[in-house]
């Protein structure tokens, strides 16, 4: 079907109800054709029947045999090719029209260009008014249609010359339509329901109603609907199928939707109906985009274009991804940047034309629906390959990746695959078996290894961005990076599994309570590796009465914020512990320190503030900041005045020696890195 991509993967049915589209430049004929093989005007505005031209889109339907046919009759005048471009959108079949006494004109060539970039590779050619010439020029004209279809998906479609005026050759057209029907097969769909809105208008007793090409599934009166892009909820209240009321409508048909529960002002020509929580309305797509070899020139990144997809009508920007420039004839990548939100599947047909709407530019694929803002990057095509491979695990596996922690259900992941629903189980049950897809933090989200590894290599740039702008700290500190985390993936817990996973497999290391790039190593001028070693100096030698680093001796060559940083970077590289705010102590007096409240506690059961300080040979300025860093990291536990082990004190009898620093000499200044 025209609109979307024929997925390869879905079983396939022969069709009973088929869209017959037209094409082709004005007054050829098209109207009155559709009019000598249905009994139907199609010609329904006034002004319409005035000019004796189509300026809106027609309806009628064409039965022949067991197949139904809901032609839609679209304008052929410059002027109304948007109104081409959203009757086409559907279609399974094209009906050229192209006048004997006229033969290939430009609007034909360029209703051929839309078709080709629509997909649309079903159709016939109607060779209309043939009575007003002789039959040598119907030849001629037929072999100059032959000439431009040559190169289409429609070389081979059947030439039949026709008369509406007499009724000459309607039978043999009627007949070639149903040997293309029966050529069509499409994938099988009962759901979701997804239809483009044509027309919108309110019927008197009945409320509003709207029309449109089913493009996939079915719907039943009572189903629930959505609206887009708005989101807006409604149901269907009736159906009909070219007037004739119908309890349910399905692909291929054309129809009449009452719905009930939405303002008409809500709705408009662009607007989709889908099964709820099928469609994502989005300002980003990216495409696969064929550009005109007629064009004259190259078309440039950030040109403006407008987008026709399905009936929407949108200003966007194209952002090429393969390169500066695409030249005439070319395809490549792109993202599409919109004026609007939109809804789009996979594999959806699109024609770009000019920001006037004066020219028809290319067409092409909606690759990504919902996509996130991209730069040109050759390393992507990879990405853009597997997105377009025929097997639709490879497909699924590549928009999981994409979709990267969010979790997508069923419906949207087969609108952003092109994979019916039904098939998905099996697919995430064998990606799941072959380690391509599994569950992080328990079962909360499940991740591609991918995904994994490209969020471990943004940690990485992030931490690196940080130590190149600061080389003398120990990294970021471990909060910060959860923090990080979890904007990232929106959760908590998978924030926190990830990151001791990324600590586990190396990719990022601790210092204390900083995390850094695996590769890092703090850098210190000589001068600050000299004040570094005279703090931890006089640190060790005050022992259980460390002078606070305002203090410290060095404190006249240093300001208090250069030592506080010396000292977090000290207290990274574990040769110092933080008491508080403004305490250290150095790690092999606060390993001496466990061992004797430790030692206390475990002779006599419990130790008083004063007994602590009476071992330790202190003084309660120092002895009370001891006591509460010991219980709050649950060494020791208060129980009314006294102190007990806690469970940290009670699981370690002697924690292990503190790692030794490098021993460096300082007057060399050595970088730490």
């Amino acid at each position: 079907m025209a609109g979307e991509v024929n997925v390869p993967g879905g079983a396939a049915d022969t069709a009973r109800h088929f869209i017959l589209g037209t094409a082709g430049h004005i007054d050829h004929g098209k109207t009155s054709l559709v009019r000598a093989l249905t009994g139907v005007n199609t010609d329904r505005l006034p002004e319409e029947q005035r000019r004796g031209m189509t300026i809106e889109l027609g309806f009628a339907e064409l039965s022949i045999g067991d197949a139904s046919f809901g032609i839609v009759d679209v304008p052929g005048h410059e002027r109304f090719v948007r109104t081409m471009v959203a009757g086409a959108t559907g279609i399974d079949i094209a009906m050229l029209v192209v006048a004997a006494d006229d033969s290939v004109m430009p609007q034909t060539v360029e209703h051929v260009d839309i078709l080709r970039l629509l997909g649309v590779s079903h159709g016939v050619v109607a060779l209309t008014k043939v009575d007003l010439v002789d039959r040598s020029l119907v030849e001629l004209v037929a072999a100059e249609v032959g000439e431009l279809l040559a190169d289409s998906p429609l070389a081979d479609a059947e030439i039949c010359p026709v008369s509406s005026v007499s009724g000459e050759g309607l039978e043999e057209l009627r007949q070639a339509i149903l040997r293309v029907a029966r050529r069509v097969r499409r994938a099988t769909s009962s759901h979701p329901f997804r239809m483009c809105v044509d027309r919108v208008f309110t019927v008197a007793g009945r409320g509003t109603v709207v029309t449109g090409s089913v493009l996939r599934g079915e719907v039943k009166s009572g189903d629930s609907l959505e609206a887009f892009p708005g989101g807006h909820a409604c149901r269907v209240r009736d159906l009909q199928a070219h007037g004739v009321p119908r309890m349910l409508v399905e692909r291929g048909q054309r129809a009449a939707v009452n719905l009930s529960g939405i303002e008409r002002e809500q709705l408009a020509r662009g607007t989709e109906l889908a099964t709820p929580g099928y469609l994502q309305p989005s300002h980003l797509i990216d495409v696969r985009l064929t550009y005109l070899a007629s064009m004259d020139r190259p078309l440039k990144p950030a040109s403006r274009v407008r987008l026709e997809l399905g009936t929407s009508d949108v200003l966007a920007r194209v952002v090429l991804l393969d390169g500066r420039t695409l030249a005439p004839g070319e395809t490549g990548h792109a993202q599409l940047r919109l004026g609007q939100a939109i809804t789009a599947v996979y594999g959806q047909r699109f024609i770009l034309r000019d920001e006037n709407a004066s020219h028809t530019l290319g067409g092409g694929v909606v690759l990504r629906p919902v996509a996130r803002r991209r730069r040109a990057d050759a390393a992507r095509q990879a990405d853009f390959q597997r997105l377009e491979s025929d097997d639709s695990t490879i497909r699924v596996e590549e928009v999981l990746h994409d979709a990267g922690f969010d979790p997508l259900t069923d419906l949207q992941m087969s609108a952003r695959s092109g994979v019916e629903s039904t098939d998905l189980p099996e697919i995430h049950r064998r990606l799941g078996a072959e380690g391509r897809w599994s569950p992080v933090a328990g079962n909360e989200v499940s991740a591609t290894p991918r995904t994994i590894q490209a969020l471990a290599a943004r940690l990485t740039a992030w931490l690196e961005r940080h130590h190149n702008m600061h080389p003398e700290l120990p990294g970021r500190q471990a909060d910060s990076v959860l923090g990080w985390l979890e904007r990232v993936t929106r959760r908590k817990a998978v924030a926190r599994s990830l990151l001791e996973q990324f600590l586990a497999d190396g990719r990022v290391k601790r210092l204390g309570r900083f995390i850094c790039a695996k590769a890092f190593a703090p850098a210190l001028t000589p001068a600050d590796e000299k004040l570094l070693a005279a703090m931890i100096e006089e640190i060790l030698r005050g022992a259980f009465q460390p002078p606070a680093l305002e203090e410290l001796s060095i404190a006249r060559q240093a300001d208090r914020k250069r030592l506080a940083r010396l000292a977090t970077l000290a207290v990274a590289l574990g040769e110092l512990v933080a008491i508080d705010a403004t305490m250290y102590l150095h790690a092999s007096i606060e390993q001496r320190l466990r061992e004797l409240v430790g030692e206390l506690i475990r002779r006599s059961g419990s130790a008083s503030v004063s007994q602590i300080r009476e071992a330790l040979g202190s003084s309660r300025k120092f002895v009370v900041p001891f006591v509460e860093y010991l219980d709050r990291v649950g060494f020791t536990r208060r129980v009314g005045d006294q102190r007990v082990l806690g469970v940290a004190g009670l699981q370690a009898t002697v924690s292990p020696p503190p790692p030794a620093r490098p021993q460096e000499n300082p007057g060399e200044g050595q970088d730490r890195r």
